[in-house]
């Protein structure tokens, strides 16, 4: 059986300026609970966030929402080194609104070793493992990009801890690497100082930069969504459980060095939640062609108590479609109207299904059979 997960989000981007939009209101709790994670049922507790204003500085925490513009999210939350309401675009302006009396990290410097941090925006919380993984999607901005991407690590980290063991590990690392994703790891060439750097990842700059030799892609700093210089692609990351086990996360980012030139995570609403996994594959479905004319009626459902397995349905919401191709099932296009009464188009059929978290949108996907004799299985 194939199963596929699916780690990026296809994005078709809309470059006509529209203007963000940002809410402070919200409590930390409220910004986690509603904003982040979405789940109303997901055992989180213990909700603590920190920001300038806790050091008598401006605000780097809010939701958002990008009212059509650009920037991959409808919705979701925002942490900044600097000030959430210069957030918006255009990128017209150079922002530098974190002062020196806000201090930095020292869990963000232990677990990337980057020293020196300023300008730190925080929330973290603590949750109970009921399944094998979590996930989360996000995009980084910086005002780094392009001046400074060669030299000043501007940095974050999501800090996932096993509190049964006490161990930690950024699971914000650049895919298929150990490097954490930063402005120096993660940039698309729009300074000749330094070549692009896992340029696959990094989705554009948002002023022009066509005296770049390496001619990234970019957009007018008037049609630029975000005040912000550049921006990567969609991240989605992972963290795996131990199933029992009490966890705590933190999404923490900071200036480095220095406290100028602020930078940006934006994180997808209701994205954190539990990654899709199948306890146990499904089973191939046989129906016994009994009026030999090649066609039996399957009920495609009968596998979603296998594939859901031990998972605690009345914390956890997973839906179930059906695709007589592959090529659907990835583009989540032309399901099975009606999988408990599907009629079969030859004696031996590849189905596949995807298992969604309904919250998150996450999804994997896994093919098994039907037929109509038993011994097709074989072939």
């Amino acid at each position: 059986m194939k199963k596929i997960f699916f780690l990026f989000f296809l994005i078709a981007f809309n470059y006509s300026f529209s203007q963000i939009s940002i809410n402070e209101s919200y409590t930390s709790q409220e910004l986690i609970e509603d904003q982040l994670i979405g789940n109303p049922n997901f055992p989180a507790s213990n909700f603590i966030t920190s920001t300038g204003t806790n050091f008598g500085g401006v605000n780097g925490l809010a939701a958002f929402n990008s009212n059509g513009a650009d920037i991959a999210f409808n919705q979701g939350i925002v942490l900044s080194t600097g000030n959430v309401l210069s957030i918006p675009g255009p990128n017209t302006s150079i922002l530098n609104e974190g002062g020196m009396s806000w201090f930095g990290d020292s869990d963000l410097e232990t677990i990337t070793a980057v020293n020196s941090t300023r300008n730190a925006s925080f929330i973290q919380f603590d949750f109970v493992a009921q399944v094998e993984a979590v996930s989360l999607d996000f995009i980084l901005a910086s005002e780094e990009y392009g001046i400074f991407e060669c030299q000043f690590p501007d940095t974050f980290a999501f800090i996932l801890t096993d509190i049964t063991t006490g161990v930690s590990t950024n699971i914000a690392l650049v895919p298929g690497t150990i490097l954490p994703i930063s402005i120096l790891n993660v940039r698309g060439g729009g300074n000749d100082s330094c070549a692009p750097n896992n340029e696959v990842y990094f989705d554009r700059y948002n002023y022009d930069t066509t005296s770049a030799t390496a001619n990234p892609d970019f957009v007018l700093p008037q049609d630029s969504s975000i005040n912000f210089n550049g921006q990567t692609e969609v991240f989605m990351l992972m963290g795996d459980l131990v199933i029992g086990n009490n966890y705590n996360i933190k999404i923490v980012i900071a200036d480095a060095l220095d406290n100028l030139f602020d930078s940006a995570l934006f994180v997808r609403r209701s994205s954190f939640g539990a990654l899709p996994t199948m306890e146990q594959e499904p089973s191939d479905i046989v129906i016994q062609d009994t009026d030999n004319n090649g066609n039996s009626v399957f009920n495609l459902r009968i596998n979603e108590a296998q594939m859901l397995g031990s998972v605690d349905t009345s914390i956890y919401s997973f839906d179930f479609k059906y695709y007589t191709t592959l090529a659907d099932a990835e583009a989540d296009t032309n399901a099975i109207v009606n999988p408990e009464a599907y009629t079969n188009t030859s004696v031996l059929e590849t189905t596949y299904v995807n298992m969604r978290n309904t919250f998150t949108g996450t999804r994997i996907t896994i093919d098994f059979k039907i037929a109509t004799d038993a011994t097709l299985l074989d072939v």
